[in-house]
């Protein structure tokens, strides 16, 4: 399934990739549920919202498995590994008019500027990975 974005601004969108409820609307409110922990369905919600399932896992099976059973948030860590990404995805769906397929390939083809790396791997390495694929997708 490919869900479209619907939220209007750039903060709103990633609180709705995330699948949060409308009220986590802006930098500040995102980054208190980022330290408090996502929930796992974040993830699901990620998904739901592709175009494809990722050649990379978001983040390890285990954790998010372990997060489910036991029905606890993500470690703020694993949180922040998803927010980084929902921060390039959302820059990439603004750049592609929503066309999911295209923001994949792009996630998902080696990059000349990132050193032949792939820009999701990037963008869920740290804050700064996700910044510089954020950078190149606004060029």
């Amino acid at each position: 399934m490919n869900a479209k974005l619907t939220r209007t601004t750039e903060a709103d969108r990633i609180s709705e990739l995330l699948g949060l409820p409308e009220d986590i609307n802006d930098l500040d409110s995102l980054t208190t549920q980022i330290a408090i922990g996502l929930p796992a369905a974040s993830v699901d919600n990620i998904l739901n919202v592709m175009a494809s399932q990722p050649m990379l896992h978001l983040i390890p099976e285990r954790a998010l498995r372990r997060a489910k059973i036991e029905k606890q948030p993500l470690s703020p860590a694993k949180s922040q590994i998803l927010y980084d990404f929902a921060r390039t995805y959302v820059v990439a769906d603004r750049i592609y008019s929503g066309n999911g397929p295209l923001v994949m390939r792009f996630m998902e083809k080696p990059n000349p500027e990132l050193g032949g790396a792939l820009p999701l791997a990037v963008a869920i390495s740290s804050p700064a990975g996700a910044d510089a694929v954020i950078e190149l997708l606004l060029r």
